[in-house]
């Protein structure tokens, strides 16, 4: 079970980033790309994709691992950095009022990727986390199944 504080440092980090590692698994290997990715208060997190390997991976075998880091403000040399490891279900969001609602949040946080969902072809994701795992730059580390 995670605690309110736990929560919080991971909706903080969430905050703080605009792109993650989403890792899909492939018939042969898996597929790791960097992504924009915005989260909800839920901890879901939501990323854009068209018609690509990791799409096709994730519809095939939804089980995703998601890595959010901040080490562009973290001090590398004493690993002083917060990082998160996502381990989750991933599902395609169907088009609808939802899916508009998540679409204004997704560009809110990154409206460098506005232009994109002029695609009638983009699919949204969300990845519901079902394992987290937090190492803090504080070196105050967390393990919860969700």
């Amino acid at each position: 079970m995670m605690d309110d504080s736990q929560k919080q440092k991971l909706l903080d980090l969430f905050a703080s980033q605009h792109v993650a590692i989403i890792s899909t698994q492939g018939r042969e290997w898996p597929t790791a790309t960097m992504q924009a990715f915005a989260e909800t208060p839920d901890l879901e997190l939501l990323f854009i994709m068209g018609d690509s390997h990791k799409y096709r991976n994730l519809i095939e075998r939804p089980g995703v691992t998601v890595e959010v880091d901040d080490r562009d403000k973290g001090d590398i040399p004493t690993f002083r950095v917060n990082r998160a490891t996502i381990y989750g279900t991933a599902a395609e969001i169907p088009r609808g009022d939802h899916w508009n609602v998540l679409k204004d949040q997704f560009i809110r946080k990154n409206p460098f990727e506005e232009r994109f969902f002029a695609n009638e072809a983009l699919k949204m994701i969300r990845v519901t986390p079902r394992h987290i795992s937090f190492a803090g730059a504080d070196y105050k580390n967390f393990k919860v199944a969700l």
